[in-house]
């Protein structure tokens, strides 16, 4: 699974990710345009500027190591874009025609170094001995390896982390990983509607939190965190599962 670019959205509405290995490649460590984004004059500057100068702001004033951002939910193909672009037009954007009220429907979580490392890490835990294979194959043994490592988790990875702000790195990679190899949710037999209810608990605990205890910052990371949550509860609360899961995670 090849990691995404990174950096402003497309006007795809999609999840990206930002795994260390392609963190040399962020705006946020090379230079790039949306890293020189509020060096302008501001009141010249568009909304879509404005809204990455915000977010370069935020990165750059982090104690901690920075790589870049997560798009959770991006902004939709224009209604009145009826065709395919052909090799001749420009597949860009021109950023220069959204709203401040389009910027603000975006969602991301910004990548520390930490979250970079344990995206990776709960990559293998959740993929085991899969994790380094080119091609993945998924069946219902699949969801017994998903219920007995998230038990694993929860009780000897998680509990040992001491921090909040690791926990919630931890939470988030973890839950990231589930989200992204979904079979489970629908290939099983059973028996998922009590890890899926013990993983909400756990998110609700966290999110109790304040912005400071969890390292995260309140413009961008929060929101983008609960509307990832939204999307990770429509996933599971729509697979068709016997009994049928709930995360309740607010």
């Amino acid at each position: 699974v090849s990691a995404p670019s990174i950096g402003p959205p497309s006007s795809t509405d999609t999840i990206e990710t930002m795994p260390k290995r392609a963190a040399e490649t962020s705006p946020t460590r090379n230079g790039g345009d949306d890293a020189n984004a509020g060096t302008g004059n501001k009141k010249d500057q568009s909304p879509h500027d404005a809204y990455f100068a915000r977010q370069q702001a935020i990165l750059d004033s982090q104690p901690i190591e920075m790589l870049g951002q997560m798009l959770i939910k991006g902004l939709p193909h224009s209604e009145d874009s009826d065709h395919e672009p052909d090799d001749s037009e420009s597949e860009e954007e021109d950023t220069s025609k959204f709203t401040e009220e389009q910027m603000s429907t975006l969602r991301f979580v910004l990548i520390s170094q930490s979250r970079a490392d344990k995206l990776d890490a709960m990559r293998d835990f959740v993929l085991g001995d899969q994790a380094n294979h080119t091609f993945l194959m998924f069946n219902t043994s699949f969801s017994y390896a998903i219920h007995n490592g998230f038990y694993d988790f929860k009780n000897r990875l998680y509990a040992k982390t001491k921090t909040f702000a690791e926990k919630f790195d931890l939470l988030f990679a973890y839950t990231y990983n589930l989200k992204e190899y979904d079979v489970w949710m629908h290939d099983n037999e059973g028996d998922m509607d009590r890890m899926v209810g013990d993983l909400a608990k756990m998110w609700k605990n966290l999110l109790k939190k304040d912005d400071a205890t969890l390292g995260i910052d309140p413009e961008f990371t929060r929101p983008g965190i609960l509307e990832f949550l939204e999307r990770f509860k429509k996933a599971v609360e729509q697979s068709e599962t016997e009994p049928p899961l709930e995360f309740v995670y607010q």
